[in-house]
Protein backbone atom coordinates (compact mmCIF):
# COMPACT_ATOMS: atom_id res chain seq x y z
CA UNK A 1 0.00 0.00 0.00
CA UNK A 2 3.02 2.63 0.93
CA UNK A 3 4.83 1.31 -2.35
CA UNK A 4 1.73 1.89 -4.24
CA UNK A 5 0.79 5.40 -2.71
CA UNK A 6 4.39 6.50 -3.22
CA UNK A 7 4.72 5.77 -6.85
CA UNK A 8 1.00 7.68 -7.40
CA UNK A 9 2.52 10.78 -5.10
CA UNK A 10 5.66 10.13 -8.11
CA UNK A 11 2.95 10.29 -11.11
CA UNK A 12 1.26 13.34 -10.10
CA UNK A 13 4.26 15.20 -9.34
CA UNK A 14 6.45 14.60 -12.69
CA UNK A 15 2.75 14.96 -14.28
CA UNK A 16 2.13 18.77 -12.83
CA UNK A 17 6.29 19.54 -13.59
CA UNK A 18 5.79 17.98 -17.34
CA UNK A 19 3.06 20.69 -17.57
CA UNK A 20 4.97 23.33 -16.75
CA UNK A 21 7.85 22.48 -19.25
CA UNK A 22 7.99 24.85 -22.09
CA UNK A 23 9.08 22.87 -25.65
CA UNK A 24 10.03 23.67 -29.02
CA UNK A 25 6.10 23.45 -29.83
CA UNK A 26 5.32 26.19 -27.39
CA UNK A 27 8.18 28.45 -27.63
CA UNK A 28 11.21 29.38 -28.94
CA UNK A 29 14.84 31.23 -28.77
CA UNK A 30 15.19 32.81 -32.10
CA UNK A 31 19.08 34.80 -32.75
CA UNK A 32 19.21 36.77 -36.04
CA UNK A 33 21.39 39.59 -37.58
CA UNK A 34 19.51 42.81 -38.10
CA UNK A 35 20.84 44.43 -41.26
CA UNK A 36 19.48 47.70 -39.94
CA UNK A 37 21.22 48.29 -36.63
CA UNK A 38 24.15 45.33 -37.71
CA UNK A 39 23.69 43.58 -34.71
CA UNK A 40 22.59 40.06 -33.86
CA UNK A 41 19.57 40.12 -32.07
CA UNK A 42 18.23 37.13 -29.44
CA UNK A 43 13.92 37.01 -29.25
CA UNK A 44 12.37 34.76 -27.12
CA UNK A 45 8.47 34.10 -27.56
CA UNK A 46 5.60 31.61 -27.58
CA UNK A 47 3.41 30.82 -30.43
CA UNK A 48 0.83 28.57 -31.33
CA UNK A 49 0.35 26.90 -34.70
CA UNK A 50 -2.33 27.74 -36.78
CA UNK A 51 -3.86 25.93 -39.86
CA UNK A 52 -4.67 27.73 -42.82
CA UNK A 53 -7.39 26.07 -45.60
CA UNK A 54 -7.84 27.19 -48.66
CA UNK A 55 -9.51 26.11 -52.05
CA UNK A 56 -7.28 24.83 -54.79
CA UNK A 57 -6.74 27.04 -57.46
CA UNK A 58 -5.73 24.46 -60.17
CA UNK A 59 -7.92 21.85 -58.69
CA UNK A 60 -11.58 22.71 -58.15
CA UNK A 61 -13.07 21.15 -55.29
CA UNK A 62 -9.53 20.59 -53.57
CA UNK A 63 -8.53 22.67 -50.75
CA UNK A 64 -4.72 23.33 -49.65
CA UNK A 65 -4.12 23.70 -46.06
CA UNK A 66 -1.23 25.06 -44.89
CA UNK A 67 0.32 25.73 -41.54
CA UNK A 68 2.16 28.61 -39.77
CA UNK A 69 3.46 29.92 -36.24
CA UNK A 70 1.78 33.41 -34.71
CA UNK A 71 3.37 34.52 -31.59
CA UNK A 72 1.21 34.17 -28.39
CA UNK A 73 2.37 35.14 -24.87
CA UNK A 74 5.35 36.40 -23.23
CA UNK A 75 8.02 38.01 -25.55
CA UNK A 76 11.24 39.13 -24.82
CA UNK A 77 14.21 40.92 -27.31
CA UNK A 78 17.40 41.36 -26.24
CA UNK A 79 20.23 43.71 -27.02
CA UNK A 80 23.72 42.33 -28.91
CA UNK A 81 25.35 42.65 -25.06
CA UNK A 82 22.67 40.39 -23.39
CA UNK A 83 20.52 42.86 -21.98
CA UNK A 84 16.79 43.15 -22.70
CA UNK A 85 15.93 45.59 -24.88
CA UNK A 86 12.12 44.81 -24.62
CA UNK A 87 9.37 42.55 -22.88
CA UNK A 88 5.67 42.60 -23.26
CA UNK A 89 3.38 39.78 -24.45
CA UNK A 90 1.39 38.67 -28.11
CA UNK A 91 -2.54 37.56 -28.34
CA UNK A 92 -2.65 36.55 -31.93
CA UNK A 93 0.50 38.22 -33.21
CA UNK A 94 -0.76 41.93 -31.84
CA UNK A 95 1.07 43.88 -29.06
CA UNK A 96 -1.45 42.92 -26.10
CA UNK A 97 -0.30 44.10 -22.29
CA UNK A 98 2.50 46.65 -21.32
CA UNK A 99 5.08 46.92 -23.15
CA UNK A 100 9.12 47.96 -21.80
CA UNK A 101 11.61 49.50 -23.67
CA UNK A 102 15.20 49.24 -22.31
CA UNK A 103 18.78 51.19 -23.69
CA UNK A 104 21.64 48.56 -24.09
CA UNK A 105 23.19 49.94 -20.90
CA UNK A 106 19.71 48.57 -19.32
CA UNK A 107 17.94 51.57 -18.46
CA UNK A 108 14.38 52.04 -18.92
CA UNK A 109 13.64 54.61 -21.85
CA UNK A 110 9.78 53.85 -22.37
CA UNK A 111 6.83 52.10 -21.81
CA UNK A 112 3.57 51.58 -23.83
CA UNK A 113 0.00 49.85 -23.04
CA UNK A 114 -1.11 48.03 -25.30
CA UNK A 115 -4.60 45.89 -26.10
CA UNK A 116 -4.51 43.43 -29.22
CA UNK A 117 -2.66 45.43 -31.10
CA UNK A 118 -4.01 49.04 -30.21
CA UNK A 119 -1.59 51.96 -28.09
CA UNK A 120 -3.37 52.77 -25.54
CA UNK A 121 -2.99 56.39 -24.27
Amino acid sequence: MKYTLGLLLCIAFVQKNKAQVIDDLAGKTYYYYDESTRKKMKEVYHHKQMVKIMPDPSNYGSYIDSMYYVKNGPYTRYHENGNLQCSGSYKNEKKDSIWLYYSESGKLIKEEKYKEGELLK
